[in-house]
């Protein structure tokens, strides 16, 4: 289910939410910069601002709910919240964190993330909120560009990881259910499995299933087992001659027109095209 407010495009429901291209995104703006070193508890449980607004966390843990978008988020998320929507906070520890408003020139036009968001490069965000703690307070046009700048990367950054995450940097996995549900996936990838299977072999329901492996991974499960099955086919289109029909099959996929509109939608070239590209 999608939410539209004020023509701006939303994912509202489980996954890793994809913006469209931020590298054509200029003139960005920032309102406020706030930098809070610690604070215990919130003065107030919900407030709603008139831009679009980021919780980056360094240390702690809070509660949010954005939306139908509610949870815990701690160091590597940053919680994203548009104009005039409420946002609920509740601090679980002692929290340091930015807050950043901003805006930018056509913002109706991008597709941003809406709640939590999770940065996989986390030796670079640190770097990034070093950077942005040294000009914590300072308003003047020229840090306030600066801010922009990094505010800019962090999209650009969240977006490169969401479009070209491998399976070789997955975090490190602490739900046991979930990386038993992995290995399920790597050892049947490429059979007709579903993640409705996946998840009724845990008793748990896709919604439920989905919830705690993006929790765990910071993608939904069907775009992990897609990883999982356009590795084998890149391999195969590359190093052999087989048919699309026989990847397709070969990989999971129950036709090569169905395969074709997957592969095509990830890499951005048809499977033929890719082959007649990358081969030697």
């Amino acid at each position: 289910m999608h939410t539209f407010i004020k023509n701006i495009y939303f994912f509202s429901k489980f996954g890793r939410m994809p913006m469209s291209d931020v590298s054509t995104i200029t003139e960005m703006k920032i309102h406020q910069h706030s930098y809070w070193n610690p604070i215990i508890q919130f003065q107030l449980s919900e407030d709603t601002y008139p831009h679009w607004n980021i919780f980056c966390i360094e240390e702690g843990i809070f509660e949010y709910q954005v939306m139908d978008q509610k949870g815990e988020a701690q160091f590597g998320d940053i919680i994203f919240c548009p104009p005039n929507i409420p946002l609920k906070r509740k601090a679980i520890t002692p929290l340091k964190f930015h807050f950043l408003r901003f805006s930018f020139k056509n913002i109706e036009h991008y597709h941003l993330p809406i709640g939590k968001i999770k940065i996989l490069d986390t030796d670079r965000l640190s770097s990034t909120y070093t950077h942005l703690r040294s000009m914590a307070f300072n308003e003047t046009e020229l840090s306030n560009r600066w801010k922009a700048h990094l505010i800019y990367d962090l999209l650009q950054l969240y977006n490169m990881e969401n479009q070209l995450l491998t399976i070789d940097n997955q975090p490190k996995i602490k739900d046991p259910v979930i990386a038993k549900a992995i290995q399920q996936m790597h050892e049947q990838a490429f059979t007709n499995i579903t993640i409705q299977n996946i998840a009724a072999n845990f008793g748990l329901s896709s919604v439920q299933f989905t919830r705690r492996f993006q929790a765990s991974i910071g993608i939904p499960p069907i775009e992990y087992l897609t990883l999982l099955r356009l590795r084998k086919a890149r391999t195969l289109l590359l190093e052999t001659d087989y048919t699309i029909d026989d990847i397709a099959s070969r990989c999971g996929y129950s036709n090569g027109f169905y395969f074709s509109r997957i592969f095509s939608k990830k890499m951005k070239m048809s499977p033929s095209n890719f082959r007649k590209l990358h081969r030697i």
